[in-house]
């Protein structure tokens, strides 16, 4: 068979084998009929991805951080997490990253770094296609004792001065101000390491980070207070930060208030996805009636987690329930705050999942990934696999960038069943997304509900072209079709509409997702895959990543991965057995040779069309 071509695929296919549903019958009830009617012409807004952020805590003690952030564990974590398709996951905040600058020299009150660490992160990152949380947190040097000392409130303006215009001019400034640069993590929790932090000195930390910032480009975003914000009078520095950005006094310039791009909170949900909602509300409401000049100032939930302590065990961390329940709370979020509070500025929802569990809990602790650690094997070795919660952000990367309008969208309100309906409109062509989530948050349940979709107005010229020109169908010309998802773990399709009005009705387990994807044919194959890059994992084991960053089109079925022994023009092999949608594939061998050889990728749309095979990469063994 020509290598450009592949035959239309079969109905059933294994995305994920391990993400499968609950089968335990600890709890039964009845399936409920939900009837949505979708009319994909009747845009209702546009529609923002506000959850593309993840988070993580290195272990203490931090000034040796860096042997974790750099460690090949996380070295694999962050390529994993950076191949969440179309940039499902764009940032990761990560706590105590100034623990990886040193000092090196001493000229009176001025300070010479070091920071080749903290390089090596960076560079980790932007080659995943990710970007910091930048946290202005850590202690170069351990050299930082008090914050009401004005020498060292210089040198910390100066620190972070020097520190945003080195990455500004490693990586250019339209990368730097996309990062989220936030104050020092949960202040009142008072985890400082060993610095003096009072009120007052924490206001002039604020303004010395800011003034640093601002000296290096204008542009740079800084929010903070990144905390708990509870009710006053607790969380006293979350409070009294916003009173000294509305009216205190500038520590550096006299002036009064101090600016803030982001007010940034944390407010998780204690097991329930409504109880994350409403204390945003609270705090919200706190915020726009005592300080009313900061009313308009977007709001960040950077770490909305489900359930605190990201170290506990739990079952539903480890399954389908998990992915559930982050795909409900965004679909609560839009619905219930994002759409009907525009005013609220609400934009950005981070899970703080990007951690690394330990042994014995592989699934069960607050991850996208599971890892597996092989102490016994010689050297020692470290595995990754993408949990259902990472899966689900590919899932949620195909939704479109407008909302449109679901028939009766408020009778699912306060319920299990959560529904996104979505167009997309680019030179690629159109599509159509609509996700379906199916949770009861973090209970043990075991349920399904039958849903049924109707789905009108699709563009009227592409679909009657297909009727009209039924011949043509076996060559797939100008064609609509629709991939189906089922907790990520079969897709069905993809197959063309076989009318105007589309229908669809199926049975959603609970926990479950679903993303239906209708897809208007493009005028051509998707663009060529770029920067394949291969991470030794052990002698027989590989781990291939690549960048989708250039393929417009989100009707992306799969990407072939090939492999060769013998030179860059071949012969190759295809080496996935699956389709894979995620910008990334581990090849094992059962040969006692190390892999060495060549690899390539190219992208394969639903109509079978492949795009230009990638650059190929040489690899060996080192």
């Amino acid at each position: 068979m020509d290598k450009n071509t592949r035959t239309m695929p079969k109905l059933l296919f294994s995305v994920l084998v391990f993400l499968v549903s609950l089968s335990s019958a600890f709890l039964n009830v009845s399936a409920k009929q939900w009837n949505f009617t979708i009319d994909v012409s009747n845009s209702t807004g546009a529609f923002s991805h506000f959850w593309k952020s993840t988070g993580l805590c290195p272990p203490a003690p931090h000034q040796e951080d860096f042997k974790f952030l750099l460690s090949d564990d996380e070295t694999q974590n962050l390529a994993l997490i950076g191949s969440v398709p179309r940039h499902g996951i764009e940032q990761v905040r990560i706590h105590w990253l100034l623990d990886m600058v040193t000092i090196i020299n001493f000229h009176g009150n001025e300070l010479t770094y070091n920071f080749t660490l903290l390089d090596h992160l960076i560079g980790n990152l932007w080659s995943n296609n990710l970007r910091p949380g930048f946290e202005i947190m850590g202690n170069p040097s351990n050299h930082y004792t008090d914050f009401e000392n004005d020498t060292q409130v210089h040198q910390w303006k100066d620190l972070v001065q020097t520190l945003a215009e080195r990455y500004i001019g490693i990586y250019g400034l339209d990368y730097v101000s996309k990062w989220n640069f936030e104050t020092w993590n949960e202040p009142d929790h008072g985890d400082f390491d060993g610095l003096k932090f009072t009120v007052q000195g924490f206001m002039n930390y604020y303004d010395a980070c800011s003034e640093g910032l601002k000296a290096a480009d204008p542009s740079l975003k800084f929010g903070g207070p990144a905390g708990g914000c509870k009710d006053p009078p607790k969380s006293p520095i979350c409070w009294t930060l916003l009173q000294h950005c509305s009216n205190g006094t500038n520590y550096f310039t006299n002036e009064t208030g101090v600016r803030i791009d982001y007010i940034s909170f944390h407010h998780k949900g204690g097991g329930s996805s409504m109880t994350i909602l409403n204390t945003e509300f609270e705090t919200i409401d706190i915020i726009r009636q005592k300080y009313t000049l900061l009313a308009k100032v977007p709001i960040f939930n950077d770490e909305a987690d489900p359930l605190v302590t990201w170290s506990r065990p739990e079952w539903w961390r480890a399954d389908t329930t998990y992915a559930a329940v982050v795909a409900k709370i965004i679909i609560q979020h839009q619905h219930l705050l994002i759409t009907p509070k525009p005013d609220y500025r609400y934009s950005l929802l981070s899970n703080d999942n990007g951690f690394l569990n330990y042994y014995p809990a592989f699934f069960e602790q607050r991850t996208l990934n599971a890892r597996f650690q092989m102490n016994n094997t010689k050297p020692n070795s470290v595995q990754l696999i993408k949990k259902p919660v990472l899966v689900v952000m590919g899932l949620l990367s195909k939704l479109g960038d407008q909302l449109v309008h679901v028939e009766d969208l408020k009778k699912t309100y306060m319920t299990d069943i959560g529904i996104l309906a979505t167009t997309e409109s680019t030179e690629a062509g159109w599509s159509a997304a609509i996700l379906i989530s199916n949770s009861a948050d973090t209970t043990y349940t075991i349920d399904s509900d039958k849903v049924s979709l109707t789905v009108d107005g699709i563009p009227a010229d592409e679909f009657e072209y297909t009727r009209m020109v039924p011949e043509i169908r076996k060559n797939t010309e100008s064609s609509i079709f629709v991939l189906v998802l089922q907790e990520a773990v079969r897709v069905e399709g993809p197959s063309e509409i076989p009318a105007k009005v589309f229908n669809l009705a199926f049975t959603l387990k609970k926990p479950g997702i679903m993303l239906v994807h209708l897809c208007n044919k493009s005028t051509s194959a998707p663009a060529q895959v770029q920067n394949v890059t291969v991470h030794p994992v052990t002698a027989s084991d590989v781990l291939v990543t690549w960048s989708d960053a250039l393929i417009s089109t989100p009707c992306i079925l799969t990407f072939e991965v090939e492999y060769s022994t013998q030179s860059e023009t071949g012969p190759f092999e295809r080496i996935n057995s699956h389709d894979i949608t995620f910008t990334s594939f581990v090849f094992s061998t059962d040969e006692t040779e190390s892999i060495k050889g060549w690899f390539r990728v190219r992208a394969v749309d639903y109509w079978s069309r492949a795009g230009s095979y990638s650059v190929a990469i040489h690899f060996l063994p080192q």
